[in-house]
């Protein structure tokens, strides 16, 4: 084997096709052209469209089912519990009548 070959072998393998890498070839080509290429439209329709929140930190006192009338009355009041941690719980409800800017 001549060093012209060998080299010209090294440069460019052949290496069959497949789907796998085809895949792979796209998403490495939409990853370098950056997040959110061709979205802008659909981010605008979307924040149209997404309801203003508020949300509510309480200071947790005791074990959780202590906390269970205090919890269900805010859920009257339309707050929704969506998280707990040790030292609080995390409500979160929709403003009245508002839709993000």
């Amino acid at each position: 084997m001549t060093s012209t070959i060998a080299a010209h072998s090294l440069d460019e393998p052949e290496v069959p096709s497949s789907p796998f890498r085809a895949a792979i070839g796209r998403a490495r080509i939409e990853a370098l052209a950056g997040p959110g290429v061709g979205l802008e439209a659909h981010r605008t329709e979307a924040a149209a469209e997404r309801p203003e929140l508020e949300y509510r930190l309480v200071r947790r006192r005791g074990k959780r089912s202590a906390q269970e009338a205090t919890w269900n009355e805010l859920g009257r009041q339309g707050w929704e519990l969506v998280g707990v941690t040790g030292k609080h719980a995390a409500f979160k409800r929709r403003v009245a009548g508002g839709v993000s800017r």
